[in-house]
Formats: C-alpha cells, structure tokens, sequence
C-alpha cells in the first residue's frame, strides 16, 4: 500500500521548509573586490532581471527527490503556476498516474488535498507565519521556483529597489548581489557573463541555518529561458537537508489556472495536523 506521508513529506519539506528560515541598508552598489568587472552592481541586477524567466503561467512536469529517515525518495508529479495569482504542485501515483496529492498556494491561501484519504487544509498563508514565527509570503516562493531575484511583499522588483542591494565579486564570473535586513541576509549569486540567477539563498543573522536554492540546465522555452534543475539545500549550513528537482516538458502562457474546489465529501484537517506527520517521518 502506498504512505502517502511520503508525498506529504516531500513536498511540503520543499514548501513549508521555506517558512523556517524567511522573513521581511546598505550602499551604493559598486562592485567590491575586483576591478575587472564591465557593469556595476546596479547595472548588474539590472541586467538579471530582465535575463529572468517571462511568463504569464508556466507547467512541467517534475521528479521530487529528498532525503528520508530510511535513504532517498523519489516521486512525479506536475508544477504550474500563474504568475502573481497560483502555484499548484500535483503529486501522481506510480504506473498509474493518478493524482494523490496536491497542494496549492495563493496569496492568500495555502490548500493541501490528500486525495488517498479524502481530507484537506486550507489555511491562510498568515497561519504560516504563526506556526514558524517568521515571515513567508507568496512572492518569496513564486520567486524561487520561477528563478527570480526577490524582496519579502513584493512580486516584482522597482528601479528604487535597486540601491538597497550590495555587490560583490566572486569567483570565475560570479557577482553576489545581497541584502540585509534586522534579522535575514538575503543573496543571489549571478553570472556576469549570462546575466542569469545562479542560486537564492535566506539566512538569519541568528541562526547556523540557511535556505539555498540553486539553479542550472536552462533551456530555451518559448521566447524565455528556465532551469530544469533546482537543488534546494535546507538546514545547517555545514550539514543541510537536500531536495533535487528535474523539470521536463516546459511551455509557458498555454493555460489559465482555476483555483481548486474541495469536495463536499472530504474532511477538513488542520494545519497542525499535517505538520505532525511532518515530525514523524
């Protein structure tokens, strides 16, 4: 018999996991350490975020990994989003692809469905930041699977953000563009000879733990380019937890996504409640 906790595990580690570390001055952005670089750091973040992936709506389909108590777990299952307004991750049975699981975040609203045993949460995504006594936002995780630079609350970047962040060179052609607030060190490191997102990474200043989202293997998709796959390192910085993510069979703008409408039939659960099977596996 098939445990769903495993799909529960997987991915709300990915999704919820991001709660335990996010929350909502600095300089002008000259490039520090280097003098070789052609742009400034402004002009750099500039030129990433108009590199950034383009897209009203976005699906793949996508292979889960993550590490358990007993070795690693692997799973299929489809990632679409509507930019601004859904994130939607379904989960499929093996050989008959039926869906077990899914779970959906809007701005407002975070809906998990277990299928098998016909039960659900809907929660507002301000119970998150209850439960894990930190900020987390929908544009903080729209940003990380799309592959775009972030502030907490905002689901696009303004000119007058820009001076906010700090620039530093890196190795080979690497620049890290970094902010800091009270509590959180946000940093994406960048190319500064594709103009793409290498990795997001969220850090408390309190804390030996830290949130890392890679990318790599862009492809072109339409007239943008994505990644095909992320690694998500979560935990201590010296021993993190990893979660792998294989994107295929990208396409963008083919969709409109409709908010999912629970069963009469299923049970209401809270969010505590799949947070302690969380605890347990």
């Amino acid at each position: 018999m098939i445990d769903l906790r495993k799909y529960m595990k997987v991915a709300l580690t990915i999704l919820l996991s991001v709660g335990l570390l996010v929350s909502c001055k600095s300089g002008r952005m000259a490039v520090r350490s280097g003098s070789d670089m052609h742009l400034t750091g402004e002009e750099q973040l500039e030129a990433v975020i108009k590199n950034a992936p383009a897209f009203d709506s976005f699906s793949s389909r996508i292979r889960l990994t993550i590490p358990l108590k007993k070795g690693e777990y692997t799973l299929s299952g489809t990632l679409n989003m509507q930019r601004d307004r859904l994130i939607r991750i379904s989960l499929l049975l093996p050989i008959i692809r039926t869906e077990a699981a899914r779970i959906e975040i809007s701005p407002e609203t975070i809906l998990v469905i277990d299928r098998m045993n016909k039960r659900y949460v809907s929660a507002p995504v301000s119970e998150l930041r209850e439960v894990f006594h930190t900020e987390i936002d929908f544009p903080i995780l729209q940003s990380l699977f799309s592959n775009t630079i972030f502030l907490p609350g905002k689901n696009s970047l303004a000119r007058k953000d820009y001076s906010s962040f700090q620039a530093q060179r890196r190795e080979n052609d690497g620049v890290q563009l970094f902010r800091k607030s009270r509590e959180f060190v946000y940093s994406f490191l960048t190319s500064s000879q594709t103009h793409r997102l290498v990795s997001s990474s969220i850090e408390p200043h309190s804390s030996s733990r830290r949130l890392q989202w890679e990318y790599d293997n862009f492809v072109p998709v339409g007239e943008t380019t994505f990644p095909t796959e992320m690694t998500v390192l979560i935990g201590k910085k010296d021993d993190p937890g990893r979660a792998t993510l294989e994107l295929s069979r990208l396409s963008v703008d083919e969709q409109t996504l409709i908010p999912t409408n629970v069963p009469a039939r299923y049970e209401q659960v809270g969010l505590s409640d799949i947070l302690k099977i969380l605890e347990n596996l």
